[in-house]
């Protein structure tokens, strides 16, 4: 009897350490750097969005501890997949996500699995504009369709990701209007955005944010947006559906965590999220983003990404991009 006793103070006795730690543990978070993990090469959208995340949220004292932005592109995504795959139950590891990594899931490319995911927010959703260099004939989409129906496969449209926001934007619109549109992979949007400039492709795809600058100094020209309406900051450029072209793409943007991620660092990210979207410097990053506040917390986040996943399941079917067995 003295020895089950014993066992089992013993064992009320760990419990109450447990406890403790877990607890030690959630007060002092976050105790270390915070990795913000983005899929794509510094410069880009997600990455530009990410620093400027980080930087909010320890300006405004939100996050405590520094917040270090790691790139691992590669993959079309899957590179940064199988990085937070190895990061399974680490507190201080948190990941955008953008259309990218989605369809690296879906692709099935990675080690991680849609159900290796924990949730934390969606922030905005991030329109999409068809562009062009300013020496080239074409001044908007209904143009640019117009010719390719008459030379299927002849316009070419650079592709930074496969199966990423540009390339299912293009993919769209040529399915909607009944054309065939000639893709090239340039495996990274810098490298896209360098081929368009030179004249060696035709056209190409991406958020209005990465490719203001250009348009302001006319370099490109955008050809039409494919949100729902027009974007104030370029009232003139006409929505595809406004050019008989009834495509719609705007990318969402949030941030997952690892498998295992554990509740206190989850409900910690749930509140900074929230307290980042209340303040004005974030509310001022939208607007010179050209980006749509549609912050969620975690469930919100889940269903949203469940349901968005569907409909861009239709998308890499139909292009063919699956990893080959």
């Amino acid at each position: 009897m003295g020895r089950k006793v014993f066992i089992c103070s013993l064992a009320v006795m760990f419990c109450v350490i447990a406890v403790m730690v877990a607890v030690e543990a959630k007060a002092a978070y976050p105790d270390k750097t915070i990795e913000f993990v983005v899929h794509s090469p510094a410069g880009g959208g997600s990455d530009l969005f990410s620093r400027a995340i980080g930087s909010i949220l320890e300006k405004e004292g939100i996050v405590k501890q520094k917040i270090q932005v790691v790139n691992r592109d590669g993959g079309s995504g899957t590179t940064s997949l199988n990085y937070m795959f190895d990061k399974a139950g680490d507190a201080h590891v948190v990941m955008q996500f953008t259309t990218g990594p989605l369809s690296a899931l879906l692709r099935g490319s990675s080690k991680l699995k849609m159900e290796d995911i924990t949730f934390l927010t969606l922030m905005c959703m991030d329109p999409n504009l068809a562009f062009t260099r300013v020496e080239s004939p074409y001044n908007d989409m209904k143009s640019v369709i117009e010719y390719a129906k008459k030379n299927p496969d002849k316009v070419s449209v650079a592709i930074g990701t496969v199966a990423g926001s540009e390339h299912i934007s293009a993919h769209r619109v040529a399915k909607a209007s009944g054309t065939q549109l000639n893709m090239v992979g340039f495996g990274g949007g810098g490298a896209a955005s360098v081929a368009i400039l030179g004249g060696h492709v035709d056209l190409g795809f991406g958020n209005v944010n990465e490719q203001m600058g250009q348009i302001e100094a006319k370099t490109i020209k955008p050809l039409g947006v494919m949100s729902p309406q027009r974007i104030p900051a370029m009232p003139n450029v006409l929505t595809m559906k406004e050019q008989g072209i009834n495509a719609v793409y705007v990318q969402p943007r949030g941030f997952w965590a690892p498998k295992n991620f554990p509740d206190y660092a989850l409900k910690f990210w749930e509140d900074a999220f929230f307290k980042l979207s209340k303040t004005k410097a974030y509310q001022d990053l939208l607007k010179t983003s050209y980006a749509v506040d549609s912050f969620m917390k975690h469930e919100e986040t889940k269903t949203f990404v469940n349901d968005y996943i569907k409909v861009l399941k239709v998308d890499v079917d139909e292009l063919g991009v699956y990893k080959k067995k």
